[in-house]
């Protein structure tokens, strides 16, 4: 299998198990008088927001293994997940003042716990899989 897809489908992964449950953590730990345990809390939510993400962000599997695949052929794999790690910082802060400034939201702890268990799953991902140059498929093929 293409090693391009192979570390996009693991980063991707990574995001849709890790961040949903991230997510609830946070959001249990905000919550002033939480009414229900986080055991409970993580078995009553979780399947829901793994779902959720799940097809929410299955074009941007498509988009980021499209990414990773033609950047593998010409760069370093420390180059592309440096740039890659940018582009999510990047996604990250804008949709941090979009929905601080536009949507009007008024407590910015609420913005980050939609938006950050996202970010530092996918840069995670990036970091934790491990990325084989191009050159190195080629030398298996031979």
């Amino acid at each position: 299998m293409n090693r391009s897809f192979t570390y996009s489908l693991k980063v991707w992964l990574m995001l849709v198990i890790v961040a949903p449950l991230l997510q609830l953590v946070l959001s249990w730990f905000i919550i002033q008088n939480p009414q229900i345990s986080l055991v409970d809390e993580i078995r009553k939510d979780y399947i829901i927001f793994a779902d959720m993400i799940l097809l929410v962000t299955i074009p941007f599997a498509f988009i980021f293994w499209m990414a990773v695949y033609y950047l593998s052929k010409k760069r370093d794999p420390l180059y592309i997940k440096t740039g890659l790690t940018t582009a999510i910082l990047i996604i990250t802060v804008l949709s941090f003042f979009e929905l601080l400034f536009e949507k009007k939201v008024s407590a910015i702890s609420s913005v980050a716990v939609i938006i950050f268990p996202y970010s530092i799953t996918g840069i995670a991902g990036i970091w934790l899989h491990k990325l084989e140059p191009e050159m190195v498929e080629e030398e298996e093929r031979a």
